[in-house]
């Protein structure tokens, strides 16, 4: 921390001194005016126009000047010169003087030509260079955008030019005013692509390349940053897998699944260089995000690029003047689904009943009558005590959430900063969670002298989130268990007792089922998470020769979270009162009531990058462009924890852990460590922009594999041709850009770990003894075990891509995408070797495994202007097929319905075929011998095939099937904007189409733990023809209906308005006198609707394919807010 502390307190004193207010001081003899203007903009701020070749006329001066005005000083410069100027937003033009025409009786006449240059809009464009073609006669455009100019003759073309617009060139045909409307520049063609180690042009791209605008990104107002992403670009799958603030569980894979090992499918994300954690970094900072999606494109990354690779640029100031922008929005949440069940207490009963009398379990929770006619006739007389209680409302909430941005940047000629400071209050949509977050980034940049440039990126945030606990799982989803507590309440009773004690309700009968009160639980103890995180760099820039530059950077992240558990005993009542009029004790929750205990974890780790590169750029014979990049890095990281248990406080809400008693305490941790050193080059040629050819390498060595294995060489190539720039194209005047692209490479996977004592670690060809307790002499005695084998000759997993592209741009980029065809082939894949049960060891990590992925990403999109009306239409899809190609003996997950085997998609799903309703005892006879006996109103299944393939008249495992849905058909989003005048508006749509999600238990089937059920058990079978897709209603796991089928296999398919947005932005003139520069008005709904036929009330956007329904839902934001910059 105290590296990041001298870099933050250097860089605002040097913030400090570029943003102060200059009049010039300057004492030169013999200079020219040249040196003078960059003299001033380094002073002052102000930009020049002028033509370097009119400027050569001027006079030298000598000057010497104190604290005087800039317009002294110019006053001073051109006295005696044949040039005059013009102020005008920060900008000093630059003109010759005009001399009158002087007649002669020469046959040549000269010619007066006036005129004036707009843009698009109408408006005068100051500045403008225009020029007569072949000569040195030209001049600009004054304040106003007018011009005047003269020439030789009546004959020649003009050519018009100014930055950021296109140049034109007209023919003077003898006139003598010409009037120019100067378009925008086509910036498809132009735009600059972050990409590994530098920057290149779009068009001259030839790998796999998305990348989307920080203007993009914060066109929505989530809370969390990996989530902006969903839908953006084709090839990226971001699942948001959970609702709940700073824990939203976020999942991004670029081009599918690409290994079954330990070593995840997380991509590379790199924050301006560095590898960093992307929901540390604002939103409102990023300038834009790339993604490297193929071998080509990543390969310069290595051994860490397997999966991808993300490139986050934040913001730099620009010289000029000061900036300061600030933001602000406040939104209202809410839950997008919420489970709807069955909360009449009479009809629960009733229905409980009837399952239970069905399922012949459970008969000791059986109501009576007297019980069920006492709540109905309660609900009258007494609605208090006799409630129908749904537990939604009790976890569920309307909750609050604003967030503050605040910018201030610029910088003077030489030196830019950009400051930005952010602060985030979300509390969840179930009680009890919340997040608070508060993060800044200094980014800083200056000349040192002509040939050297100092920078630095620093970066802080710190999170606080709070959630319930659990009671002996630290490390356990409470928010998971909060909502299947809920499930499991039943309606007869609510959270707390009627007579106004506060005491919490456990049942109203004794032997009624259910969970924990989740009231009870939020409001006793707790998970607290607070964490720090910094990311600070700096660099220098070297200008070495002319056409070589080098760059060294160092960098150190660091992360530390502290986490506390605090269990509180909890006492609960029954919630009907006895004979005596008194609300028994029933139980407790949480350990033992006036207990508690605390349980305290800091993790930290911190990791420290180093690099340095020479990068070469050549021009040669004007036709040929060469470049060349060559670097080498060291990475080294750390992690370590330690973590305590201590026993009752005092008070039950003591977070200090010296508080605590010391007996029974408890204390452990442990570490680890790795280091990465690279070389690393890339190669760049053209011919004209139109033959494009880039190769690239990386040569690593990693920690984490053994000696004789540690170096892994990753190579790629690619090749574009732009065919837009072929001589029979160049005349085609629709197709400003058709590219093809064709690219190969290898990548590579480090992040091989094993289970240790529960924990992921390094170093898997290490032998390791374990703690374990022995039972010797009557006593547990300390002792080591080794807990699995080990190889040692572990090596790199390798994933080798090809792509093939095409990249158009149409009718001047206003129909413009990209077509992809990739295949990515992952061999040598590290994963636990298969060993038999009676080892009794885990496996040693191996090398045994190869997994594919074919896939076609598509982008459109199209943009236009009628009159006022601006419009940009953009959608993206895209579709693989996933295949495990080698894997050993199948694996068989009859839990979860999953089946891993060479040939199939990964843990493709293998069930029961669902095939309607025994509709009487008839069917059952005559029927396939079922696996449990069933009765009627229980599911049937297909008998599909018996041992020898063919179907034998009996239902057994040999009858599952392989169903399809485990992986997507395809994905796909479309954004669309307008503009009309002030007012924007635009909405952005998502979805995914054809993935299936296994769910059986919590929220779906009906009375588990005797919770009530969801509401389509109402149209249950309930006699003979009543239902052939509904089963009779059940209780817990009746096996009859709770086999693995596929009617627990539910379509996930959704699509989702993810926002949808109105802005306004003031007109200059409205706001101008109060010193603003812009000020914009917008409100905003995230999440508005979801259609999908999945489960009623539970998520399709999760990224576990089997499981529970319960997961935190995500939330449906109101939203309104501003954006002011002075």
């Amino acid at each position: 921390m105290k590296f990041t502390t001298i870099l933050l307190v250097t860089a605002f004193l040097q913030f400090a001194q570029a943003s102060k207010a200059q009049r010039i001081t300057f004492s030169q003899k013999n200079v020219t005016l040249e040196e003078v203007f960059k003299e001033i903009r380094k002073q002052s701020g102000y930009d020049f126009f002028y033509d370097i070749e009119d400027l050569k006329k001027a006079k030298r001066v000598d000057l010497s000047v104190k604290n005087e005005t800039l317009d002294e000083v110019l006053k001073r410069c051109f006295e005696n010169q044949p040039f005059t100027y013009l102020l005008s937003n920060k900008t000093v033009i630059i003109k010759e003087n005009r001399q009158p025409a002087i007649r002669t009786n020469s046959s040549i006449q000269k010619v007066e030509l006036k005129g004036k240059v707009t843009d698009e809009k109408g408006g005068g464009l100051p500045g403008v260079s225009i020029k007569l073609k072949g000569s040195n006669v030209g001049t600009m455009t004054d304040a106003n955008g007018n011009y005047a100019l003269t020439l030789p003759d009546g004959s020649g073309t003009l050519v018009f030019s100014f930055v950021g617009f296109a140049t034109q060139e007209i023919a003077i045909g003898n006139r003598t005013n010409i009037n120019v409307v100067l378009k925008e520049e086509n910036s498809a063609l132009s735009e600059i692509v972050v990409v590994g180690y530098g920057t290149q042009k779009k068009v001259n791209l030839t790998g796999a390349v998305s990348n989307v605008s920080g203007t993009e990104l914060t066109s929505r107002q989530a809370p969390n940053t990996t989530s902006l992403l969903q839908g953006r670009m084709p090839g990226v799958q971001v699942v948001q897998n959970s609702g709940q603030p700073g824990a939203e569980s976020a999942t991004i894979q670029i081009r599918g699944m690409g290994t079954f090992s330990k070593a995840s499918n997380d991509p590379l994300v790199l924050i301006d260089g560095i590898e960093g954690n992307l929901n540390n970094v604002n939103p409102n900072q990023i300038e834009s995000i790339s993604v490297l999606k193929d071998a080509a494109s990543a390969a310069i990354y290595g051994s860490r690029a397997a999966n991808g690779v993300i490139l986050v640029t934040t913001k730099m100031g620009k010289a000029g003047r000061l900036n300061i922008d600030y933001s602000y929005n406040y939104g209202s949440q809410r839950a997008t689904s919420v489970y709807d069940r069955i909360t009449n207490s009479v009809q629960f009963m009733e229905l409980l009943n009837k399952a239970i009398d069905h399922t012949g379990t459970s008969a000791n929770q059986r109501y009576s009558a007297a019980q069920i006619e006492e709540y109905r006739q309660g609900a009258i007389t007494n609605p208090a005590q006799y409630p129908s209680y749904d537990w939604m409302d009790a976890i569920f909430r309307t909750a609050p959430m604003q967030q503050h941005y605040l910018s201030v940047n610029g910088g003077k000629e030489g030196t830019t900063y950009n400051f930005g400071a952010g602060y985030l209050n979300q509390d969840g949509i179930l009680i009890a969670t919340g997040y608070k977050r508060y993060d800044a980034q200094f980014n800083f940049k200056t000349d040192l002298n002509k040939k050297v440039t100092f920078g630095t990126n620093i970066s802080f945030s710190k999170g606080k989130r709070n959630e319930t606990a659990l009671n002996g799982n630290f490390d356990g989803n409470s928010t998971e268990d909060q909502i299947l507590s809920a499930l499991a309440a039943h309606p007869t009773f609510t959270p707390k007792l009627p007579d106004g004690s506060g005491r919490y309700a456990a049942k109203a009968y004794i032997f009624e089922g259910g969970n924990k009160n989740p009231v009870a639980t939020a409001e006793n103890g707790g998970r607290y998470v607070n964490n720090h995180y910094a990311l600070a760099s700096a660099y220098l820039n070297v200008d070495i020769l002319p056409g070589l530059k080098g760059e060294i950077k160092g960098a150190v992240k660091y992360n530390e979270r502290e986490t506390k558990v605090h269990v509180v005993g909890i006492p609960g009542y029954m919630f009907l009162p006895d004979n005596t009029g008194a609300y028994a004790f029933n139980t407790q929750w949480n350990g033992t009531v006036g207990e508690n205990n605390l349980t305290v974890r800091d993790d930290k780790d911190v990791q420290y990058t180093i690099f340095g590169t020479l990068n070469y750029t050549k021009k040669i014979a004007e036709n040929h462009n060469f470049s060349a990049l060559l670097g080498a890095s060291q990475e080294t990281f750390r992690y370590d924890r330690l973590q305590g248990f201590k026993r009752n406080a005092p008070s039950d809400d003591l977070l200090d852990p010296s508080i605590y008693e010391p007996g029974g305490q408890t204390v452990d941790g442990f570490s680890y460590e790795w280091a990465l050193q690279s070389l690393f080059g890339r190669v760049n040629y053209d011919y004209k922009e139109k033959y494009l050819l880039e190769a690239n390498f990386r040569y690593d060595g990693s920690s984490r594999f053994p000696t004789g294995n540690k170096w892994g060489f990753f190579p790629s190539a690619s090749a574009g041709w732009r065919i837009s720039q072929e001589d029979f194209l160049k005349d085609v005047s629709w197709v400003s850009n058709l590219k093809a692209r064709v690219s190969w490479g290898q990548v590579g996977n480090q992040n091989v770990n094993r289970t240790l004592l529960g924990e992921s670690m390094p170093y898997p060809y290490q032998s390791v003894l374990n703690p374990y307790l022995y039972f010797i002499g009557g006593s547990l005695q300390q002792g080591v075990t080794q807990t699995d084998l080990i190889r040692r000759d572990v090596k790199w997993e390798t994933t080798t891509v090809t792509n093939l592209g095409l990249d158009f741009n149409l009718f001047g980029s206003r129909l413009f995408g990209s077509v992809d065809w990739y295949t990515k082939r992952t061999t040598d894949i590290l994963r636990e070797l298969q060993v038999p049960d009676f080892i009794g060891l885990v496996g040693p990590t191996v090398n045994s495994g190869e997994m594919k992925n074919t896939g076609l990403e598509f982008l459109l999109g199209y943009e236009g202007k009628i009159n006022d009306f601006r419009y940009k239409v953009q959608g993206n899809f895209e579709t693989y097929k996933n295949k495990v190609v080698k894997f050993g003996a199948r694996e068989i997950n009859s839990a979860n319905g999953t089946i891993t085997q060479e040939g199939l998609p990964y843990q493709s799903y293998l069930m029961y075929i669902f095939d309607g309703i025994y509709q009487n005892q008839s069917e059952i006879d005559n029927g396939p011998t079922p696996i449990v006996k069933p009765k009627p109103g229980d599911m049937k299944y297909r008998d599909v095939s018996g041992p020898n393939g063919v179907p034998d008249g009996k239902i057994t495992t040999d009858d599952r099937m392989v169903v399809g849905g485990a992986f997507p058909k395809f994905n796909y989003g479309l954004t669309v904007n307008a503009e009309y005048k002030n007012f924007d508006l635009s909405f952005f749509l998502q979805g995914v189409q054809g993935r299936k999600i296994y769910v059986r238990e919590w929220g779906i089937a009906p009375f588990r733990q005797a919770g009530p059920p969801p509401t389509f058990w109402k149209d249950a079978w309930d006699g003979e023809g009543t239902s052939n897709t509904i089963p009779h209603i059940f209780n817990e796991v009746y096996a009859p209906n709770t086999q693995v089928s596929d009617w627990w296999l539910q379509d996930a398919s959704y699509i989702r308005l993810k926002n949808l947005q109105l802005g306004y932005n003031f007109p200059a003139k409205w706001i101008n006198k109060a010193k603003m520069q812009g000020l914009r008005l917008y409100v905003s709904g995230d999440n508005l609707f979801t259609i999908t036929d999945f489960f009623d009330g539970s998520d399709p956007e999760r990224a576990a394919a089997s499981g529970r329904a319960a997961i935190y839902p995500q939330a449906k934001i109101y939203s309104f807010g501003l954006k002011v910059t002075f």
